[in-house]
């Protein structure tokens, strides 16, 4: 079964660094850290893939979907 940090790394793929960078404050350093040496997830992370993909924060929580809620993953 794939984590909240495997979801989380795809976002953060698609999405690319600079996006985020540009999302939010945290560093491009960081954003790397969390793709390449699996650092773990702090909130503000999360907020900035929230703000970002604001469609697919129930997917990154819960690996489910809700499309009548507009609530989708990548993938629909």
């Amino acid at each position: 079964m794939e984590s909240i940090h495997d979801r989380a790394k795809l976002l953060i793929n698609l999405a690319g660094i600079d996006t985020l960078v540009r999302s939010g404050v945290i560093s491009s350093s960081r954003w790397k850290n969390i793709l390449y040496k699996d650092v773990r997830l702090s909130t503000e992370e999360m907020e900035v893939l929230k703000e970002v993909y604001p469609n697919h924060i129930y997917w990154l929580m819960t690996g489910e979907v809700i499309p009548e809620a507009g609530q989708t993953s990548p993938e629909t």
